[in-house]
């Protein structure tokens, strides 16, 4: 069960919850194999080595391959040589690799409500009014929103009227939603979600979708 779904919704809660997503913080956000990890999950048949990774997440090259070797050694990547070159991807035999994806999406999900640390309530809010697969795309998503950007959300299942919220809020919430049959991964709107996303509700359910 996604892990701050138990913790209510009164103010007490959320003392509890902004309390959880600090000390969380320390043990997750900069974890250097999450980092790293995050970089073969918007596509599990991606392949990337080394170089390019240090490259993108300005790390030294020398620590992510020490990082990537690591994690092949626990059967979470696998790897392809393509002369001096290995290409590692997601080891999707390993059913351990779905329990280190939720992490992922756990991580994410800290690093978006310090970012929108304001709204941590408006999220748990949606939260609690929705059923099925809930997920932030967008502006939002990629940390990139201003004061005028709507909140746009992705959805598999109901969410109950948000018309409150967005006069609270002074946020327009436009809500997209879809099935598990028009949920198609080669659907430019689809990949655009799966390459930048925030899960609300329902991580197990995407991570099923997307697998």
């Amino acid at each position: 069960m996604w892990l701050w779904g138990e913790l209510g919704r009164g103010k007490k809660e959320l003392e509890t919850f902004k309390y959880f997503i600090t000390h969380m913080s320390n043990m997750l956000l900069y974890n250097k194999e999450l980092i790293i990890l995050k970089e073969f999950t918007s596509d599990y048949s991606i392949k990337n080595y080394g170089r390019k990774l240090a490259s993108k997440l300005k790390m030294n090259q020398k620590t992510v391959s020490n990082i990537l070797n690591n994690l092949e050694k626990q059967h979470i990547l696998k790897f392809t040589q393509d002369g001096k070159n290995k290409y590692y991807y997601i080891n999707k035999s390993n059913p351990s690799v779905k329990d280190i994806i939720k992490l992922i999406e756990i991580n994410k999900r800290i690093m978006f409500f310090k970012e929108y640390n304001k709204l941590n309530d408006l999220f748990l809010e949606i939260e609690k009014r929705s059923r099925g697969l809930v997920i932030i795309f967008g502006s939002y998503a990629n940390l990139s929103s201003t004061k005028n950007s709507d909140m746009d959300i992705f959805a598999i299942g109901k969410v109950e009227d948000l018309q409150d919220l967005e006069a609270l809020y002074n946020i327009k919430i436009n809500i997209i939603y879809s099935s598990k049959d028009k949920f198609k991964l080669n659907d430019l709107f689809i990949k655009e979600i799966i390459n930048s996303h925030i899960i609300l509700k329902g991580v197990e359910e995407y991570i099923d979708l997307t697998w």
